[in-house]
């Protein structure tokens, strides 16, 4: 008699918890299948797969649709590799497997499908985690229809978001166009998302193939099965064909031991770093999350959880149970409110993305439907700088076009560079830098914000769709910012968050010897200085371009604001104030952004350009109410007067380099962690 079985297909969903495919394959409903069989295909659309030796492509290159940047970047491809057997080896411990092949999922799915038909099994179902991204659906539509010829029904389950579909007080066509609105009524949700759904107690059994030396269809049988090859075999397969571009570094050597993201990808990180961030320690990290979410270096400064919440490696339902179980312990504070209006930034891009569609990925953006006369002029041609992409690199870098310049992190401006460097070489950048790149990008040098979408997309490890491209169309103006005008000032931002020059130093270490009053702009520095602390030719000696708003803050003397809460980053009401234990505010991290997304909203000020103010938060952050003060002042209380003492000294400092000609960094150093 034939085996019963349920074929869960993963994707963005690298774990057994909280999982709904794993729940629902049996639950009662599906007591009369015998067997799961979970598969995970790598797809040659978004992964490059021409480097498996005897593959061969059935389509174009997986590379970005506008400025084709390879689309799965080394460092992501080693994270996605790192989640995916780490689910094969986490299902092996609950008496299952995990079926990994290579080529298009919807042709492998359906041939697996007919195999074990073929075999005399029954498939009752197809299981899937629901996207509703243009070309995911597409994906979806085709291998629907390929099931359908089999006789085998494809079941999709919507569990990407906190809250569930079913429980948003409008449907997402009438999503709010703002952030704000959106978030006062889902914050007054009973309930701030659904439990979390249990591991089964006991895997129902893998259907292995009942004849001798027989393989599941689809690529990568012998590699995986029969030759028994891990990550690093190939991972090493898939950098090959990576090799080819300035743009990309190829990461074959592994963990950048300077990023603030050391971790491997999978369930299993995932889940440890969720307990050190809510549980280690007393209090653990997260008590002090609104104050150190800014950072730069280390690890501590935020959750780190959008890398593995992208990839789904971790639920954001699983996030706020330990939120609850940390707020139980130690009480709600303004650090587990932030911790929620981040995953509810993270809703609200998901959600947005299905009401505007394709508009996601248009030079237009969602401004195109919520403001049709003001998207005009942004699709003339001439209002966007672009890359010739079929100009070879110039001889020296003074020469090079302004969008190499900003993918090579050599605009000549520390802060910018510094976080391009981080992003190159780990994949990773922290929701800070990610707001005053895509402003420099965007608003400084004038160029297509695809351009930065596409690129991150191909670095970064937490990239996922909503979240980069929605973010990317925010800072650049096209979005659903109602403050399209805000710009970034990276100078005013680099003494505000890096004032001693560690991060910078860090990440640009040809600039370890520059002065600190001078390591935001050493373009300012006497030339004899320059040629004695720069190494010849290894920075630029202008920026690429350089703005009056600028100037004011070259000699900055006064006391940096890190760790201290930005006036404009505060909400009204926040925290318990307004958030009860039956429903508690939302949100989650968002290197993201978590990201950043992972990725990252521009949500925080920017700083000015000159005597106006561009560059700023969004229109969630409202200045208190004089009562409400006292949650940022709580925030801050235990260390203001230390802070004062190290700013006055910080002061002193730097007004005596300047007095000395800029020719001594200041001796005071500081970790920005």
């Amino acid at each position: 008699m034939g085996r019963k079985v349920v074929i869960t297909l993963h994707k963005n969903d690298l774990r057994v918890h909280d999982n709904a495919l794993f729940h629902a394959a049996h639950d009662a409903k599906h007591k009369d299948v015998t067997h799961v069989l979970p598969v995970f295909v790598f797809d040659e659309r978004f992964v490059e797969l021409s480097g498996l030796p005897g593959y061969q492509r059935q389509g174009p290159e997986a590379r970005t649709r506008q400025y084709k940047f390879w689309r799965t970047g080394a460092f992501r491809a080693r994270f996605l590799l790192e989640g995916v057997f780490d689910l094969r080896d986490t299902l092996r411990k609950h008496g299952s497997d995990l079926l990994i092949r290579f080529g298009k999922m919807e042709d492998v799915t359906a041939d697996i499908a007919r195999d074990l038909i073929e075999n005399g099994d029954e498939v009752k179902e197809v299981f899937l985690q629901e996207e509703f991204y243009t070309e995911e659906k597409a994906i979806e539509r085709k291998l629907r229809n390929n099931l359908k010829k089999a006789g085998v029904p494809l079941t999709c389950f919507d569990q990407v978001p906190l809250i569930h579909v079913d429980d948003l007080p409008f449907p997402p066509k009438s999503m709010p166009d703002v952030f704000t609105p959106f978030r006062k009524r889902v914050e007054n949700l009973p309930q701030f998302g659904r439990p979390p759904l249990p591991i089964p107690k006991q895997f129902k059994p893998f259907p292995r193939p009942t004849k001798p030396d027989h393989l599941y269809p689809g690529f990568g049988g012998s590699i995986i099965e029969k030759d028994h090859r891990g990550v690093d075999y190939v991972l090493q397969c898939l950098l090959q064909p990576l090799q080819d571009t300035f743009q990309l570094r190829a990461g074959s050597e592994g963990k950048n031991q300077k990023s603030a993201f050391p971790y491997a990808g999978g369930e299993t990180a995932a889940l440890q770093r969720l307990d050190f961030y809510f549980k280690d320690g007393s209090p653990p990290p997260i008590a002090r999350y609104k104050e150190t979410r800014n950072g730069l270096i280390g690890h501590e400064y935020s959750t780190k959880l959008s890398p593995f919440l992208c990839l789904g490696m971790v639920s954001p339902r699983a996030i706020v149970a330990a939120l609850d179980e940390y707020e139980d312990k130690f009480g709600s504070t303004q650090n587990t409110y932030w911790i929620r209006f981040e995953l509810l930034w993270r809703d609200y891009f998901l959600f947005v993305a299905r009401k505007f569609g394709s508009k996601l990925f248009t030079l237009g953006g969602f401004e195109e439907v919520t403001d049709p006369k003001q998207a005009l002029p942004k699709l003339k041609n001439g209002w966007w700088k672009t890359w010739d992409m079929d100009k070879p690199l110039a001889d020296s870098v003074e020469h090079e076009q302004p969008a190499v310049r900003w993918m090579q992190g050599n605009t000549g401006v520390p802060f910018i560079d510094a976080n391009m460097a981080e992003l190159r070489e780990s994949g990773f950048m922290s929701n800070r830098g990610r707001q005053n790149v895509a402003s420099f990008l965007t608003k400084d040098c004038q160029i297509d914000w695809r351009l930065g979408a596409e690129f991150f997309e191909s670095h970064l490890i937490d990239f996922e769709p909503s979240n980069n491209w929605g973010n990317w169309q925010y800072v650049s103006g096209v979005g659903n910012d109602p403050r399209a005008s805000r710009q970034f000032n990276p100078i005013k931002q680099g003494n505000d968050y890096d004032p001693h020059g560690d991060y910078i130093r860090a990440w640009l270490p040809q600039l370890a010897k520059v002065p600190t009053p001078r390591i935001q702009c050493p373009w300012t520095m006497h030339p004899s200085d320059r040629s004695r602390l720069i190494p010849a030719k290894s920075y630029p000696a202008r920026p690429v371009l350089e703005q009056p708003g600028w100037r004011p803050h070259y000699n900055r003397k006064g006391p940096n604001k890190h760790g201290v809460p930005n006036r404009n980053e505060r909400v009204r009401n926040p925290g318990p104030a307004i958030v009860g234990r039956a429903g508690r505010g939302s949100s989650a991290d968002g290197d993201s952004g978590a990201g950043s997304a992972d990725d990252k909203k521009a949500k925080t000020v920017a700083g000015s350009s000159g005597d106006r103010p561009k560059g700023g938060q969004q229109h969630h952050h409202q200045q208190q109410k004089p009562q409400d003060r006292r949650w940022a002042n709580a925030a801050t209380q235990t260390t203001g007067e230390a802070r004062e003492r190290e700013s006055r000294a910080s002061a002193r400092v730097l007004e005596e380099a300047h007095k000395n000609g800029h020719r001594r960094a200041s001796s005071k150093e500081t970790m920005i962690a």
